[in-house]
């Protein structure tokens, strides 16, 4: 099939504007996330060395969810802009009219969905079971291993450590503040340095020097203060499990499963591609604007119906998970009443009569 110049055009077109709004969204989201991330490595929730891990992840698991609605929101303005340049008018002058638009749309529809059914399928729940290694590592690390020098520390049972300085010349850590509770009472250490080591069966400890212990409050009678030159507390080791879930399952997992959550995980692999390629046909439409009105006119209007349709198909998954509609039903009936939707605004529109071409060019002011 050989392309015309037009169909290259708007092709091209669509391309950058969808490309163009997948950015910008990744832009906001991922800044909103980098906050959100730097705010529990201040917390010391997770080390700084694993934050770009996390933000890699979550970059990935926020295309997939972009996809839709950046190819939604391309085809508006790809399209709004040659509307309200009088573009679209001068081709249907030409003989171009509408039915010959869908062409182009499917160049950069098509592998869109076809990319994102390969992200769903296969990518996305390696990068899930990635991201639960991940935290599984960090929850086996040790507390003293994640502890950050220069700032303040909250400890995993409560309390409060903080290192001033790391000395250059060996593992030790200068100036250590310690402060926890322990049955009712408060304990606060101060010591003048502190280092890990192992001892002969292996087992880690955490070696405090010149250093004092504080009990209890001061003023009261049972205050008490215990100078100490050597204290070692035994730092436990701990192996945690990367937890596996329905998003992380393989599609022969999910396939021959009864588990309801995994019949939802499988059916919902493929709403996103489904819903992809429906909104494309339906952006069609909605792009349709008349020169006088504003480029983006009806661009709010697509936001609510996809707004809507996403929140369809999260409630389908939930019921196929609560087990209130059968598997046949799954969410095949929110697609059902997308396209029949679709199909009434495509033929509103003049997009699927022979008269296309005439209709639009009224709406055009032709």
């Amino acid at each position: 099939m050989k392309l015309s110049i037009i169909d290259k055009y708007i092709a091209k077109e669509l391309l950058i504007a969808c490309l163009s709004v997948l950015f910008i969204l990744l832009i906001i989201v991922l800044s909103t996330e980098v906050v959100h991330l730097l705010s529990w490595v201040s917390e010391g929730a997770i080390p700084f060395s694993a934050l770009l891990a996390y933000l890699t992840n979550s970059m990935f698991e926020f295309t997939v969810v972009l996809m839709p609605l950046s190819l939604l929101m391309g085809v508006l303005i790809a399209f709004g802009r040659l509307y309200r340049d009088s573009e679209m008018a001068a081709m249907m002058s030409a003989g171009i009219g509408p039915l010959q638009w869908y062409r182009p749309l499917m160049m950069v529809a098509i592998p869109t969905t076809v990319l994102l059914l390969l992200l769903m399928l296969f990518a996305r729940p390696m990068i899930t079971l990635q991201r639960a290694q991940i935290a599984a590592e960090i929850q086996s690390q040790a507390e003293v291993d994640s502890l950050m020098v220069g700032q303040f520390n909250r400890a995993s049972k409560g309390g409060v450590l903080f290192l001033e300085s790391a000395s250059e010349s060996s593992k030790a850590i200068d100036s250590v503040f310690v402060q926890q509770q322990d049955e009712g009472n408060n304990h606060v250490d101060l010591a003048a340095s502190t280092e890990s080591y192992f001892n002969e069966d292996g087992r880690r400890y955490m070696m405090m020097n010149d250093g004092t212990h504080y009990v209890g409050d001061a003023g009261e009678a049972d205050f008490k203060i215990i100078k100490y030159k050597e204290y070692g507390v035994h730092i436990a080791d701990k192996q945690v499990q990367a937890h596996v879930s329905e998003k992380s399952r393989s599609m022969t997992e999910l396939w021959h499963s009864v588990e309801p959550k995994d019949q939802a995980e499988l059916q919902w692999r493929f709403a996103l591609p489904i819903a992809t390629i429906i909104v494309a046909f339906m952006a069609l439409p909605l792009s349709q604007t008349d020169p006088r009105s504003g480029r983006y006119a009806k661009l709010a209007l697509a936001l609510v119906l996809y707004l809507v349709y996403s929140n369809f198909l999260g409630i389908g998954k939930t019921w196929i998970v609560q087990q209130k509609v059968p598997l046949w039903v799954g969410t095949w009936w929110v697609h059902l009443i997308a396209i029949i939707f679709t199909v009434y605004l495509l033929k509103r529109s003049g997009y699927l009569i022979g008269l296309g071409n005439k209709r639009a060019g009224v709406q055009s002011g032709t």
